[in-house]
């Protein structure tokens, strides 16, 4: 009983500590909806909250290219930029030139919102009227450039981070925007929400235009300059699965390999545990046999000592005993 109740313990132990492992590594991927989802919405939620208010700010939309670059680069561990921004389509089909913003930080902690409110509290080093910073403010005036509408993030697990001293197990955090902000001019114009927004709607202080914001999943391009393997082109669906959650629903962030992982665990606890017990019955069985036969013997010998033994009493006589070898029957 002990055992069982052992086992079970461990077994809820690991099971605690795989969940919590797996909410956090591995880390989501370009093609999570969760993660696109917090990456667009973060975005656009401080692209809306610009002091002096922006009068041309469109809302950002998610693009896979500029997201499969930012992944090819978050993937080196490098804290410093891409070394292909500044040439022509290395990083987009169709951009000439992109904006990039990197973030490094313990991976236990990562959320996108927080990567995205470090860059935005830059705004405090930069002067919206002479374009000058204090400080270090490029990555706020990329989130806040108007005209960049295209976003694709990535984040990366790196045990170490190149030019990144003293921090270990990390989330490296790239975004990658197209067209490309911080050249030349202040990073929007002054104004009412929307005021400069032509034949475009009104949502949350943005500009918003189906057309600009369609989705492309440019599914058969690639950044020439990543080494790594690529996987082949999967067919698109006629349709929707019925299995996809909805865009608000988290996805499960195990993939193959941890639940692969998982399962191998519980089967070695379980056969770790069937096997004790399996063994335990067989030592209490070979312990606490005894032969029918002798059972028999044993009690028609006790009938006849308790008989003889009780006229011995009578007599004030001592009780008869029998021994058996290795047993005594009294």
């Amino acid at each position: 009983m002990k055992i069982t109740s052992f086992f079970s313990a461990v077994l809820l132990l690991d099971l605690f500590a795989c969940c919590r492992a797996y909410a956090q590594y591995p880390l989501p991927d370009i093609e999570d909806a969760k993660f696109i989802e917090d990456c667009v919405s973060a975005h656009n939620n401080f692209r809306s909250k610009t002091n002096p208010p922006a009068s041309n700010m469109f809302r950002m939309s998610w693009d896979p290219a500029l997201a499969k670059s930012a992944k090819a680069w978050a993937k080196k561990c490098k804290f410093r930029h891409n070394s292909y921004l500044k040439i022509p389509q290395k990083m987009h089909p169709t951009f000439t030139f992109v904006g990039e913003n990197i973030w490094t930080g313990t991976a236990s902690i990562f959320s996108v919102h927080a990567a995205l409110n470090d860059w935005f509290n830059e705004f405090k080093s930069y002067d919206f009227n002479t374009r000058r910073c204090t400080s270090i403010c490029g990555h706020y005036t990329q989130v806040v450039w108007a005209t960049s509408y295209k976003v694709g993030c990535a984040v990366h697990f790196c045990h170490t981070v190149e030019n990144f001293q003293g921090l270990d197990r990390a989330a490296h955090f790239v975004c990658n925007y197209g067209p490309a902000g911080n050249y030349p001019t202040k990073p929007y114009e002054e104004g009412p929400p929307c005021s400069r927004c032509s034949n475009d709607k009104c949502v949350d202080k943005l500009c918003v235009n189906a057309g600009r914001e369609k989705l492309i999943s440019y599914d058969n391009w690639y950044p020439d300059w990543d080494t790594q393997p690529r996987p082949p082109p999967r067919p698109r669906p006629s349709g929707p699965p019925a299995d996809t959650p909805p865009a608000g629903q988290p996805r499960s962030s195990c993939d193959s390999y941890c639940l692969s992982v998982l399962i191998l665990r519980l089967l070695f606890l379980v056969l770790s545990a069937a096997g004790i017990d399996c063994w335990r019955h067989h030592v209490d069985n070979t312990l606490l046999y005894i032969p029918t036969s002798l059972l028999e013997t044993w009690s028609i010998t006790k009938t006849c000592l308790k008989g003889h033994s009780g006229s011995k009493r009578s007599n004030n006589s001592f009780p008869l005993t029998l021994n058996y070898p290795n047993h005594n029957l009294s």
